[in-house]
């Protein structure tokens, strides 16, 4: 029988959905009730979306999705990427792992 000791627990991050996460906790909203798209709309619509919520996952939408393939009856907010912002938050994240994980 395994001792306690040499039990383990993995930890991860979802990075599919990563970028919309971080963007919606810079606006104050919660990304399992948020539809919201990273993509540059500036583009065209043909422009591929970076991150989707989960919210928009259970809508059926696929991640990697084209902005024209986002259904027109869905509303939501659209976030221009913001690369630096997603490395500092990842950076911080992994510093919170390194400090208690070995």
């Amino acid at each position: 029988m395994d001792s306690v000791a040499n039990k383990k627990t993995y930890m991860c991050i979802d990075l599919k959905s990563f970028y919309a996460s971080v963007e919606c906790v810079e606006l104050g909203l919660d990304s399992f009730k948020t539809n919201l798209v990273v993509a540059d709309s500036s583009r065209s619509d043909g422009t591929v979306c970076l991150a989707i919520t989960p919210k928009m996952k259970e809508l059926g939408i696929k991640n990697r999705c084209r902005i024209f393939e986002i259904p027109k009856n869905i509303e939501y907010i659209m976030a221009k990427p913001r690369m630096k912002l997603y490395m500092q938050k990842s950076a911080e994240i992994y510093s919170i792992y390194l400090k208690y994980v070995s």
